[in-house]
């Protein structure tokens, strides 16, 4: 009688099923899998590992959701920054309300809150190497990054209105893809010297990061499919969450710099 038990990826050792989770995509570096045997893989994981995902998500959630434009604004200036300019509780905001100087220190916290989650998922959660591109699939890393980034946008402490994505995004990626976030970065400085529009730097930026995520990186859709549909969802929210620039930009009434 042929044995009715799915075999488990070499990857997937049953002494260490306590510890680790397989990498969510059913692929091994060949670009190969069985999607039933890792599912067959994952339905003998203990409840503990799956509380781990989902405590990590919710804890970068809470730190995403911190708003470091709206304290930085009160405590500094003494303003509510909701109030000020465009109300977006980001740095450009910040920087246009009180000053550079200001806007320069919320950029590195938000940035700061994105990249910590994904830096200590990496290390901690089951000895992920850096970058992760190199494991070919989604794991903890990319969880806590997108519960960093969601946090940020829809922070639970100013009624899930938050900010537009942009600095937080730069922190998770700075982890997660260095190499495409550089070359996203200079497009972002290149557009905003040449235009003074932040906005579209910041559009321009994700456009760009998607596409070098594409072209840059082996195998996009095999090994980093996982890395790639997290980097363009975010792409696609950034670029929403600057709908009102877009019309602005469109209009000819949006604010330049300088």
């Amino acid at each position: 009688m042929p044995n009715s038990k799915a075999q488990i990826p070499n990857k997937v050792k049953m002494s260490k099923l306590k510890y680790q989770i397989p990498p969510l995509a059913p692929f091994n570096k060949g670009g190969k899998g069985d999607f039933g045997v890792w599912i067959s893989a994952y339905c003998l994981l203990p409840t503990a590992c799956y509380h781990m995902y989902i405590l990590a998500f919710l804890g970068s959630y809470l730190v995403g959701s911190i708003p470091f434009a709206y304290l930085v604004a009160r405590w500094a200036g003494g303003i509510d920054i909701t109030r000020y300019g465009s109300g977006n509780v980001g740095a450009t905001n910040v920087a246009r309300a009180m000053g550079w100087r200001y806007g320069s220190v919320v950029f590195l916290m938000d940035m700061l809150k994105g990249f910590m989650p994904v830096y200590l998922a990496s290390i901690y959660g089951g000895g992920t190497v850096h970058p992760p591109l190199s494991v070919g699939a989604a794991d903890l890393a990319i969880l806590c990054g997108l519960g960093a980034i969601l946090g940020h946008v829809f922070p639970v402490y100013l009624r899930f209105q938050g900010g537009k994505a942009a600095a937080t995004s730069f922190g998770v990626f700075i982890w997660l893809a260095p190499k495409a976030l550089l070359i996203a970065f200079a497009a972002w400085g290149v557009t905003v010297l040449i235009t003074r529009y932040v906005s579209l730097g910041s559009i321009m930026g994700a456009v760009s990061f998607c596409v070098i995520m594409v072209t840059l990186y082996n195998e996009p859709f095999g090994q980093g499919l996982y890395l790639t549909l997290f980097s363009f969802i975010i792409a696609v929210l950034v670029i929403l969450r600057h709908k009102e620039n877009i019309r602005r930009l469109l209009a000819g009434t949006e604010r330049k710099i300088g």
